[in-house]
C-alpha cells in the first residue's frame, strides 16, 4: 500500500506543467528552465520565452535555435567549430582545445545539447591524463555530441567502440587467453546498471564477449585470432556473445532505464534527493516505451510539475563550465567574447578541466565544486569579467548593458541584474550608490549565483 502511494505521488509530481496565466509562467520559470537545460539567457532571450510560453521555450530548447550567438547558420557554426576544434587538436595542447570547447558552449545555438554533450562526458568519464591522444579525446566528445539526445543504445554501442575508451579502460589488453575486465566492470556499474545489479558471472562474460577489440592507427579494429567465439552466459542468456550484442542485454535489463533516469533527474531536477526507484518509476517508463529516447525523457523532464516547482530551484550547484559560460552569454560578452584560452585555465582553478575527469566515475559535483580554493577562483571571475583587468580580454560595461535593455538609474539597473542572473528581481539586496560593476560583480559572487 505504501509504495502504491508512492508510486501515485510520483506520478502526479511528473504530469505536465501547464501554465495557466501569466503568474504561472514568470522570470523565475524561464531562468530555472534555462539554468537547467542550457546556460543563463540573455534578456531578449529572457524576455522573448516569457513571452512565448513554456512550450516554444522547451521547443527550442530540445531543437535548437536557427542561428548561433556570432550569428551564424546552425550548419555553419557547426562546421566551423568542428575545423577550429580539429586545429587545436592537432596542437597537441590540452588546453587549446579546451578553449575551443568552451567557444563552442559560449556561441552554440544548441546549448541544451552541448549541456548534454557534457553530462556524457562526466557519464562516461575518460581522460586525456591517460589516452593521451587529443584527437581521439575531441572525437569522442564529438562522438557524446552527435548521440547527446538520441537514442541510449546506439551511444552505448559506440562507446564499446570508441578509441578513447578502449585505452582508458585498458580494454586494448583484452585478449582471449587473458580477458580484461576493467570495461565490462564499469559498463554496468557506472554506465548502465550500478551496483547491486549484475553479479561477477557476468563480469568476466561480458568482458569474454569483448575480447578481440584494439586499437591500431587510432581506430577500434577487430582482431579475430584473439576474440574469444565460445558460448558466454549474460545475464541468464546463452550464446556465442559479441561485444555489439552487450547493449542490448543491458538494456533489457529492468534496472537500466531506473539507473538513467535516476542520473537525469539528479543533472536536470535535484542532485541533493536521493531518488528511489519508486521516485523515478514515470521516467524510467518513459524510457522503455521510448526505446531509450533520450530526448524524449528529458523533455518530460523539463515539461513536468516537478520540475517547474519553485522547490526544486536552487537545487544543484553550478560547475565552473556553467557558472562561466552562463555569465558570459547572459551578460553578451560575445562580440568579440572572452579569451576562452583565459576562461580554460579559470575553470581548472574552479576545479573543472574539460577533457580531464578525475577519475573514471567522474566529477563528483555538488558540494565537491566548493573549496576555498575554488570560491576565491570564482570570485575572481566575477571580479576580473566587469573590471578594467585585461586578463580575460574582454571587459562587460554593466552600465552600458543596462542601459541598452532600459534599466537607465541605479534602482532598475539592480532589478535588471537580479532578475538577468537570479532570475528574480525582487532578490537583490545590494545597496544604493554602488557601481554597476561592483553589483553585477557582488551577484556573480554571491551564493545564491553558484546556484541553479
Amino acid at each position: 500500500m505504501r509504495a502504491r502511494r508512492a508510486a501515485n505521488r510520483a506520478g502526479d509530481d511528473w504530469q505536465p506543467f501547464e501554465p495557466g496565466s501569466a503568474g504561472d509562467w514568470t522570470p523565475s520559470h524561464v531562468a530555472h528552465l534555462h539554468r537547467r537545460a542550457g546556460f543563463l539567457p540573455s534578456w531578449e532571450v529572457l524576455q522573448r520565452d516569457l513571452r512565448e510560453g513554456l512550450d516554444a521555450s522547451l521547443a527550442r530548447l530540445l531543437d535548437g535555435e536557427a542561428t548561433s550567438l556570432d550569428g551564424l547558420t546552425s550548419a555553419e557554426f557547426e562546421r566551423d567549430q568542428d575545423a577550429l576544434t580539429r586545429q587545436a587538436a592537432g596542437s597537441g595542447q590540452v588546453r587549446l582545445v579546451q578553449a575551443a570547447w568552451l567557444h563552442r558552449m559560449i556561441h552554440t545555438p544548441h546549448p541544451l545539447r552541448e549541456r548534454m554533450t557534457l553530462f556524457w562526458h562526466n557519464h562516461f568519464a575518460t581522460s586525456q591524463a591517460k589516452v593521451n591522444n587529443l584527437g581521439l579525446m575531441t572525437g569522442q566528445i564529438q562522438l557524446f555530441r552527435e548521440h547527446a539526445l538520441g537514442p541510449f543504445g546506439p551511444l552505448l554501442t559506440a562507446v564499446g567502440r570508441d578509441p578513447a575508451m578502449l585505452i582508458w579502460l585498458d580494454a586494448t589488453t583484452n585478449r582471449k587467453a587473458h580477458p580484461n575486465e576493467n570495461y565490462a566492470r564499469e559498463v554496468m556499474e557506472l554506465f548502465t546498471l550500478g551496483r547491486g545489479h549484475y553479479t561477477e558471472i557476468d563480469i568476466r562474460e561480458v568482458a569474454r564477449a569483448f575480447t578481440g577489440r584494439f586499437v591500431q592507427g587510432d581506430v577500434c579494429r577487430d582482431v579475430p585470432a584473439q576474440h574469444d567465439s565460445g558460448s558466454k552466459t549474460i545475464f541468464g542468456k546463452t550464446g556465442p556473445f559479441v561485444g555489439e550484442d552487450v547493449g542490448a542485454l543491458l538494456l533489457e535489463q529492468p534496472g537500466c532505464a531506473t539507473f538513467l533516469a535516476r542520473k537525469l533527474a539528479g543533472f536536470l531536477v535535484d542532485e541533493t534527493r536521493t531518488w528511489d526507484d519508486a521516485a523515478v518509476a514515470p521516467v524510467a517508463e518513459r524510457l522503455r516505451s521510448s526505446g531509450y529516447d533520450i530526448r524524449d525523457a528529458v523533455g518530460f523532464i523539463l515539461r513536468s510539475r516537478l520540475f517547474h516547482s519553485p522547490a526544486m530551484r536552487e537545487k544543484r550547484i553550478k560547475s565552473p563550465v556553467e557558472l562561466t559560460v552562463g555569465a558570459i552569454r547572459a551578460l553578451e560578452a560575445i562580440g568579440p567574447t572572452v579569451s576562452t584560452l583565459e576562461l580554460a585555465n579559470t575553470c581548472e582553478r574552479m576545479g573543472q578541466s574539460l577533457y580531464q575527469p578525475p577519475n573514471v566515475a567522474g566529477w563528483p559535483g555538488g558540494e565537491g565544486w566548493l573549496s576555498t580554493t575554488s570560491l576565491v577562483a570564482r570570485a575572481n571571475f566575477a571580479a576580473v569579467l566587469v573590471s578594467d583587468d585585461a586578463k580575460l580580454g574582454r571587459r562587460v560595461d554593466a552600465e552600458a548593458l543596462a542601459r541598452r535593455h532600459g534599466a537607465s538609474d541605479s534602482e532598475s539597473r539592480r532589478a535588471y541584474y537580479a532578475e538577468l542572473l537570479l532570475g528574480d528581481s525582487g532578490r537583490s539586496s545590494l545597496a544604493a550608490g554602488e557601481t554597476a560593476a561592483a553589483e553585477v560583480a557582488a551577484l556573480l559572487a554571491s551564493a545564491e549565483f553558484q546556484l541553479a
